[in-house]
């Protein structure tokens, strides 16, 4: 007799548990216009792509430390986690990319049209020529060897999460377990076979970074981490007026604000 298997998806609370905010301090301000794309490392430098496809890195300080030496756009994902081989995909030219620690080109490479109908999102996996990707003619999320061009996980998303309504902008993996982020519903958490297991239900988010063992991500004003291991969120700092911010990314030193026309540095303070 065979076993019957069902699989549970826990949605996160709307509110965060825990509420303790730090003192914000402001340290530096940046002005930049229409930053179409923001990450950072983690080394904790932070990484924005300005128009035109011009790319700079400043460190925690604010400091402009390079820039990159061609014009990265059009992009679709970026992921500079490891500094020494960031990462940038085009699902417009179906390219991936890898810069080194001075955003100077390492190599390019057309992803395998046989991966993938309509690859949407393609990030790096922990393993090395290993990736995952997005298909959007299916919704199916794939883990592939970049360099034998096969296939070794294939499977298909929740059909709440599959829908022509989905906005997907952004793919990690990270501690075991690969993220996406729909910014007309939130983000999913999946195991390294691509089952669903928890999601947080959050719109309009354009970006979220990881701490440890926690997710960061904003919900308005609030800046909230989820810990990974036990579920709970807890809120690290509220930011006064919430209206007109384009991302946040925080590190253990930094909280980074992105807003049109500027971004300010804040450090963390109790």
């Amino acid at each position: 007799m065979k076993a019957k298997w069902k699989i549970f998806l826990l949605a996160l609370p709307l509110f965060p548990v825990a509420k303790a905010s730090a003192q914000l301090k402001e340290t530096t301000t940046l002005y930049l216009d229409n930053i179409s794309t923001a990450s950072v490392d983690r080394l904790g430098n932070f990484y924005f792509v300005l128009p035109g496809g011009k790319m700079e890195k400043y460190g925690p300080d604010g400091v402009l430390l390079n820039e990159a030496t061609q014009h990265i756009l059009p992009l679709t994902l970026l992921e500079p986690w490891n500094p020494l081989k960031v990462f940038i995909y085009s699902s417009e030219s179906g390219k991936y990319r890898f810069l080194d620690h001075h955003l100077s080109l390492l190599e390019e490479k057309q992803l395998e049209p046989s991966l993938s109908i309509t690859p949407q999102l393609v990030c790096p996996a922990n393993e090395v020529h290993k990736a995952w990707v997005l298909d959007a003619a299916d919704y199916s999320i794939k883990k592939v060897d970049l360099s034998t061009n096969e296939i070794l996980v294939d499977a298909p998303l929740p059909p709440l999460w599959a829908t022509d309504s989905s906005r997907y902008v952004f793919m990690r993996e990270y501690q075991n377990k690969v993220f996406l982020l729909d910014q007309n519903k939130g983000i999913i958490m999946l195991n390294m076979l691509g089952k669903p297991v928890t999601t947080i239900e959050v719109k309009g988010l354009g970006f979220f970074n990881f701490l440890g063992e926690e997710l960061c991500y904003r919900r308005q004003g609030d800046i909230a981490l989820f810990d990974l291991y036990t579920g709970e969120t807890r809120v690290v700092a509220t930011l006064p007026d919430p209206k007109g911010i384009l991302f946040t990314i925080i590190t253990d030193e930094r909280l980074v604000v992105g807003r049109t026309g500027k971004v300010t540095f804040y450090s963390l303070g109790q």
